[in-house]
């Protein structure tokens, strides 16, 4: 090189020389005492590194690049705790072993540059899902060495850009299906050193583009629920940079490497599932058994008979075959094989074995097989046919049960109507049955009941008289009332009984009044003229009482005033009070009902007969 050119290119080194010089001493001049400012990488830094600061130092220039906090006792990171600081600019920050246990949800509020943040070594509980929306330029996330247990759904959406994702050793044991959807574009994935134990299906099949994935020192228990995470790291053959291992599961596969196993390897038990182990075939027919099993990987499934096992399409005796047939029922983990027997007889009744068998194991069902004769009419039916009938038989035997109750309910109620009413009574006079009569439509006019019965033409009055009340006879106080009840009036007096002597103490409040008697007397001059004291019923105008003429009503009533029999002589005897008679217009018709228990319910013949009124009901 010529001189002169040397010269010059010494020069210019010099001059940038002085001018990095001058720029760094001015940074060092707006540098916090408790951190070292220098250039990194080609990026202003800011190092205040195991300083036991509690927030983030004041004087930090804002035109900084990349701020590491690690190291310090932060323990929580306030609400726009940056943008405060104006560190709008920042790219990278680290908060390693910050003691950090609560991040606002808006404290990188104003980051919209940062690509990088380390958050490991710390005491999060959960992933700050809505701490991080804020920074949706992030690329590379480390959440290492937090007590995270549980990685929900969505975990990190609001940053679909993220490339590398660290979890490792974060106490994990459960993760969402869907906790890795919105992370679409993740290429490095670090699950080591936690405590899962599986994958559940599609929660790492949206990571198609992973470029290496740790998921070593794990509990994995190696069945067919590990066997998506299989067929995934074997479909997009992603590397691993530690073979993970089985430590729990079967036998025959702990402490055996991912890389040494297949993919049916991961296996559960088969399962079958039974409807019925009983099964009816019909001479002549086909017989079918069917055997469901579950299982993953598909099982292989096996008929046999008689110790020998039965392949399909073939001969099962002289004139029968056997086919075997298998199906999906709900998914190619959910298996249906079915046995078919043409030509079915009687000998063809046995035990068939279902066995199914895969990597995991194995499990058999049995199976009885009963074939019979047709049976003309029943044998046409088929099970749901014969439910059906049964079904409208009983209906149809409900329906008649409720139509009887019906029907006997109604009789029941019809007779108990029929022997309310009056027209069934018999009047039993003497103790032989006297006369049925039917009772003609009552009007109730007053507490006495008035019987209208028709006559000739139809047109005549009611003639029935009553005897005179108590406010018509001379002498005699009674307040009238417009509607006198004659027989509840006289029911009322029981009360006023002298003790011990059966009589009643007010005479006069009876049918026949003491002013009856006292007016008959004052009529009568003769020594014998009628007692007033004579309670002896009048039956005629011998005794020269009132005249019975008078009081008869032109022949209405008869003679002896439809009274017991014997009563119509003084020396007679009181017969039984049962042998009653009610007259009117001539003709023996019945007392009210209430009056007729009355008298029929006596325990003696004297019973309810007031002596002196002339009334017994």
């Amino acid at each position: 090189m010529r001189p002169d050119r040397l010269e010059s290119a010494l020069s210019f080194a010099l001059a940038l020389l002085l001018m990095l010089f001058l720029d760094v001493s001015g940074t060092n001049d707006t540098c916090p005492s408790v951190c070292h400012c220098k250039w990194k990488s080609g990026k202003r830094t800011v190092e205040c590194v195991d300083r036991g600061l509690i927030t983030i130092p004041q004087g930090i220039d804002p035109e900084t690049q990349v701020l590491d906090m690690s190291g310090n006792n932060l323990q929580i990171l306030p609400r726009e705790t940056f943008a405060k600081s104006s560190l709008l600019n920042l790219q990278k920050l680290f908060l390693r072993s910050c003691r950090l246990g609560q991040i606002d949800e808006k404290a990188l509020r104003g980051l919209t540059n940062l690509v990088e943040l380390d958050l490991s070594h710390n005491l999060l509980t959960s992933v700050p899902t809505l701490t991080l929306a804020d920074a949706p330029s992030l690329r590379e996330l480390s959440l290492a060495q937090n007590p995270i247990s549980k990685l929900d759904a969505n975990a990190f959406q609001g940053i679909s850009g993220l490339i590398k994702l660290d979890l490792s050793h974060c106490e994990l044991h459960i993760i969402a299906a869907n906790a890795f959807h919105s992370v679409e574009s993740l290429e490095y994935l670090h699950l080591d050193g936690n405590r899962l134990s599986e994958l559940r299906p599609k929660t790492v099949d949206v990571l198609s583009k992973l470029h290496g994935v740790a998921l070593h020192d794990n509990p994995w228990f190696c069945d067919c629920h590990l066997r998506a995470t299989k067929i995934w790291l074997t479909n997009h053959n992603i590397p691993y940079p530690v073979p993970p291992a089985c430590e729990a599961g079967p036998q025959r596969l702990q402490g055996r490497t991912f890389s040494e196993l297949y993919v049916d390897d991961f296996a559960c038990n088969p399962d079958i599932k039974l409807d019925s182990r009983y099964v009816e075939g019909t001479v002549g027919d086909n017989s079918t058994i069917l055997c469901r099993v579950i299982s993953e990987p598909p099982a292989r499934i096996t008929w046999h008979w008689a110790g020998r096992q039965l392949t399909n399409n073939s001969a099962f005796t002289v004139h029968q075959r056997v086919y075997i047939l298998e199906d999906s029922f709900t998914s190619e983990f959910d298996q249906v094989s079915s046995l078919v027997i043409t030509n079915s007889q009687e000998t063809t009744s046995g035990s068939f074995f279902c066995l199914a068998k895969n990597a995991a194991g194995s499990a058999e069902a049995n199976f009885t097989l009963h074939v019979s004769k047709r049976i003309a009419g029943i044998a046409l039916l088929g099970n749901g046919q014969i439910a059906g009938l049964g079904a409208a038989l009983m209906t149809l035997i409900v329906f008649i049960l409720i139509v009887i109750i019906y029907l006997l309910f109604r009789i029941k109620r019809t007779s108990y109507s029929d022997t309310k009413s009056p027209a069934a009574i018999e009047i039993v006079s003497n103790g032989v049955v006297a006369h049925k009569a039917a009772i003609t439509p009552v009007i109730e006019t007053s507490s006495f009941t008035e019987r209208k019965f028709p006559t000739g033409n139809g047109n005549e009055p009611n003639p029935v008289q009553k005897p005179p009340r108590l406010a018509e006879v001379p002498n005699h106080s009674y307040t009238r009332t417009s509607n006198p009840d004659l027989i509840n009036d006289t029911r009322s007096q029981t009360t006023d009984l002298r003790p011990g002597s059966g009589e009643y103490t007010r005479t006069s409040e009876c049918l026949y009044p003491q002013g009856l008697w006292e007016a008959s007397q004052q009529l009568s001059s003769s020594p014998n003229d009628f007692d007033s004291n004579d309670k002896t019923p009048i039956i005629s105008g011998d005794k020269g009482g009132f005249p019975v003429e008078d009081f008869r009503m032109s022949g209405e009533y008869p003679s002896d005033f439809g009274l017991p029999q014997g009563a119509v002589s003084p020396t007679g005897s009181v017969p039984s009070a049962k042998t009653l008679r009610v007259w009117q217009r001539g003709v023996p018709v019945l007392p009210p009902v209430s009056a007729l228990k009355r008298v029929l319910t006596r325990s003696s013949p004297d019973e309810g007969y007031q002596e002196g009124c002339g009334t017994d009901v």
